[in-house]
């Protein structure tokens, strides 16, 4: 059993940025009529999600919402001693993009600046890490993104993902502070065998980009995909994530003695609301202290968390101190839940780019 707990750091603020379009699932020309499209926003949940353009990517998105966060706080960029980027689609292959990032956002030359690529539990991972390093008092003020443009690296052709996956970029503010500020509490876990449950075969070092790895064939009737495209293995996936996240949970409330009475919020990776209904009703939480923003901005991988506390939590998390737990579950097969305490945030208003 893998767990941790971190001491002395507390969330001040969090952001987010989505692009500006806006594909409808109901309408999507992948669909030969509107019921097969029917048909899958009631398995889902997912109506709709936000699209970058060719030209964008997770770090233009990450900039934006960056930017905002700092301005409603009143930070510096010179004083973020810390800034982690979780993120797959990075810029570029090298160097990491938090390298780049560190000169796009001004962020000093001693910052300390690293990636995670992570997936979808990236940013209960990207907390854990980051406080840690915070804990030891040395670090007072970090920033943790959380971003993706999953429809960059999704064939628009291939009907068992686009209608899931959406682009966003959340950043988190996080403080170190000694005074009312409660212990973050950590489970962590793995399925390595599971790897390809979801992944892109084609451009890593093992297996290089070739002509046949951009060639797009069609694997099943109306799913189009090339080597180089992440795939989503839909039976895998479900049999992993009605079973480790709820355990994982089960594992966090069992360990840390929390009494499931007074949680104000169980936050879960915005995946699919069949799957997340199912967790939910394991672990024993009211539909109503389990927020949902997936219907919007479908499955947008390490940010779903973050996105689905901006967009729908703001108000409850700027007022009085919330007992929160959550859990992240999927690329690696990964996950991790947490346990924290959060009020007084400050929350921005929702960015479009």
């Amino acid at each position: 059993m893998s767990q941790l707990t971190i001491n002395n750091v507390r969330i001040v603020g969090m952001s987010a940025c989505v692009p500006a379009t806006v594909e409808d699932n109901l309408t999507l020309p992948i669909y030969k009529d509107e019921n097969d499209a029917r048909k899958v926003i009631a398995s889902t949940g997912i109506e709709r999600h936000h699209k970058v353009d060719e030209n964008t990517t997770a770090s233009d998105l990450t900039v934006a919402a960056f930017e905002r966060l700092l301005q409603d706080l009143g930070w510096d960029s010179q004083e973020v001693d810390c800034f982690a980027y979780v993120c797959t689609s990075r810029d570029y292959i090298a160097p990491q993009t938090a390298c780049v990032l560190q000169d796009r956002l001004n962020l000093r030359n001693d910052c300390c600046v690293f990636d995670l690529p992570f997936g979808c539990s990236g940013w209960v991972y990207g907390m854990s890490i980051v406080s840690s390093l915070m804990s030891h008092g040395t670090f007072k003020r970090a920033i943790l993104v959380a971003a993706e443009t999953n429809t960059r690296n999704r064939n628009p052709r291939d009907t068992a993902v686009r209608p899931l996956f959406g682009d966003a970029a959340t950043v988190t503010a996080l403080e170190f502070s000694t005074e009312n500020s409660r212990p973050m509490n950590f489970m962590f876990g793995v399925d390595g065998k599971g790897y390809d449950a979801v992944w892109a075969p084609y451009g890593g070092i093992r297996n290089p980009v070739t002509p046949e790895a951009l060639e797009e064939k069609e694997v099943s009737p109306g799913v189009f995909r090339r080597g180089i495209d992440m795939i989503v293995n839909g039976m895998d996936v479900f049999g992993f994530a009605i079973k480790q996240p709820p355990h994982s949970l089960k594992e966090l409330i069992g360990t840390f003695n929390i009494d499931v009475e007074t949680v104000d919020l169980l936050l879960l990776h915005q995946a699919n609301k069949f799957i997340d209904e199912k967790i939910r009703k394991a672990v024993g939480i009211p539909a109503e202290k389990t927020p949902y923003c997936l219907e919007e901005y479908g499955n947008v991988t390490s940010a779903s968390i973050p996105l689905t506390m901006v967009t729908r939590c703001g108000e409850k998390l700027s007022g009085n101190e919330l007992h929160c737990i959550a859990c992240g579950f999927g690329v690696g097969l990964a996950w991790a839940s947490m346990e924290f305490y959060a009020g007084g945030v400050k929350i921005s208003d929702l960015v479009t780019y």
